[in-house]
Order: C-alpha cells, then sequence, then structure tokens
C-alpha cells in the first residue's frame, strides 16, 4: 500500500483542528474513517504522529509535527500540480511562496496582510531559506513567487522590485562605539573590528561582498569571527559584545529601536539593495496569483 493525498489530508486536518471529529466534518468523512486514515499513515510511515491521551487532548509527537511540515508541501506542490494545467474559470485561492530570510521575516507578512485585507478567501504556503534556496523553489515548482534580496537566472526568471533595503553596520551598543557614532564616523571605517557575516547563499552576503569589492577590500581583509545565517542569533551576539554585522536596516530595526546595538551607515549615503519578487517567465499564473503579483507591483512599481 501506498500513502495517499487522502490520509496526508486527514492527516493535516486533525493535526490543525487538534479533533478527529472536526476534521472529518471539514473533510464530509466519518470520524471512524479519518481515524483510520491516520492508522494506516502511521503503519505505513512506522511510527506514531499522534499522542492519543485523551479524545480532547490531541497532540502532534516529534515525529508528527516532521510529518506536518512535509504533508502540508506535498499536499501544496499537488494542489499547484493540478492550478498548472487548469483552465483560468478553474482558479484556487492557494499562493506559494518562497523567500529568503529577511523578506520572509520583516517584509511578507505586512503583503500577506495587505492582500488578505482584500482576497480574505486565499490561503499561503510560504517557504523559507536563503535567496538561492527561495529561486531553486520556483525553478522546482513547489513554490510560484520568491521574494529575494539578489538577481540570478535572469534567462529563465522575471524580476520586480517590492522595496529598498539600506545595508548597514551594527556594533555593540557601548560607549567607545557610542562616541564614535557621535562623531558621525562611518561604518566603512570600522571593519578593521570584528565581524561576524552572513552565510553564503543570502542576499545580504552578496550585497556585502559587492560593497566590499565597490571600496576594494575583500572577505579575506576582514576579521571574520563567525559565520551565521540566523538573523536573530547575529544580532544577539552582536548585543553580547561577540563582534559587529553587516545586516539589512529593516531586520536590525527593532534591535536598533530598543538600543541593543549602534547602527551606522557604511557610507553617506547607502548602499542599498532591492527587495524582488521573482517568477517564471514561462508559468501560466491563476487569475489568483496574477492578483497578487499586480498587488505587489503597485508596491514600487519598477521592473528588473
Amino acid at each position: 500500500m501506498n500513502i495517499s493525498l487522502r490520509q496526508l489530508e486527514a492527516f493535516i486536518k486533525v493535526a490543525e483542528h487538534r479533533s478527529f471529529s472536526k476534521a472529518g466534518d471539514e473533510l464530509f468523512l466519518s470520524q471512524s474513517t479519518v481515524s483510520s486514515h491516520i492508522a494506516q499513515l502511521e503503519q505505513l510511515l512506522q511510527t506514531t504522529l499522534i499522542h492519543r491521551r485523551e479524545k480532547k487532548n490531541i497532540e502532534l509527537t516529534e515525529d508528527g509535527v516532521k510529518a506536518y511540515r512535509m504533508a502540508l508541501q506535498i499536499l501544496n506542490q499537488a494542489e499547484m500540480l493540478q492550478n498548472m494545467f487548469r483552465k483560468e474559470e478553474q482558479d484556487s485561492p492557494l499562493i506559494a511562496i518562497a523567500a529568503s530570510t529577511v523578506p520572509s521575516s520583516y517584509i511578507l507578512p505586512g503583503i500577506i496582510s495587505g492582500f488578505s485585507a482584500l482576497r480574505p478567501e486565499c490561503r499561503f504556503s510560504v517557504l523559507d531559506g536563503d535567496s538561492a534556496f527561495a529561486i531553486d523553489c520556483v525553478q522546482n515548482g513547489e513554490a510560484v513567487f520568491a521574494f529575494v534580496g539578489t538577481v540570478s537566472r535572469k534567462a529563465a526568471l522575471s524580476y520586480h522590485t517590492v522595496c529598498r533595503d539600506k545595508i548597514v553596520l551594527l556594533t555593540p551598543n557601548t560607549e567607545e562605539f557610542a562616541q564614535k557614532k557621535s562623531k558621525g564616523i562611518l561604518g566603512r571605517e570600522l571593519l578593521g573590528y570584528p565581524i561576524i557575516m552572513r552565510e553564503s547563499g543570502s542576499g545580504t552576503r552578496k550585497e556585502t561582498d559587492n560593497y566590499l569589492k565597490s571600496i576594494g577590500r575583500s572577505l579575506s581583509d576582514l576579521n571574520v569571527t563567525a559565520y551565521m545565517n540566523n538573523i536573530e542569533g547575529i544580532k544577539s551576539m552582536v548585543a553580547l559584545g561577540r563582534g559587529t554585522t553587516i545586516l539589512s536596516e529593516r531586520a536590525a530595526g527593532d534591535a536598533i529601536k530598543t538600543g541593543r546595538v549602534l547602527c551606522f551607515d557604511l557610507e553617506n549615503d547607502g548602499p542599498y539593495r532591492d527587495i524582488y519578487i521573482a517568477y517564471l517567465k514561462s508559468r501560466s499564473l491563476t487569475r489568483t496569483e496574477q492578483h497578487f503579483l499586480n498587488y505587489v507591483k503597485k508596491l514600487d512599481g519598477k521592473d528588473k
């Protein structure tokens, strides 16, 4: 016996509602049928997905959490495959998105919220990683749109600017750096201090490399103490005095506002980078996807 989409759908609904009966109501199935689907899925996977301590206290196991995430991706991809060959009038409310770290955490939530206010029936599937991951998701069919901070593979994808983002230098909020900031020192003059860098693959890292090249410097010239991809972790390290970092001003906004870190412009104006929405040139969009793209385009209006 192979895993069926119906089994995955039943499992997802039980996980979301924490109830077999509510899952059955949504899927128009009896509670016993839903229970049977879950039991068959657990047998096929050879693991327990759901704790059944009490009828009103259903919890996912550790394996259940992992299975839920994967099952959701599988169903979303199956729906996308179906949508790919649907006629325009057979539209779907699902919008599948992949996003790099900064857009995913600091830009996309506002866009989704704004669009949902206009189209409350729409649903979103969001995968996050670095820019390379997001572009791969679009090319592999796992997502229709990518929100990224760098441009690549222009032959296959169209890019449209969503907003601009300044790249800045962050330092610990110490007396030493506070005095430098009061004197108007630029971030480029502080590149000799220990620095924490984003991992390669991120849009911020690519723009950092481009900036260093523009001022005749390279990564090998810096005293890099760590490579990290978790932005919140990087900000915490800087706040604790473990080094400086070059980061997106949008991503650093909360730490700057609360005084956990100090922010230095690298130059008198900039450097800046654009945040883009990217999509395959060869893919036909559903009406809902086209409406979403049009909504995002109105935020800025620049094609790349």
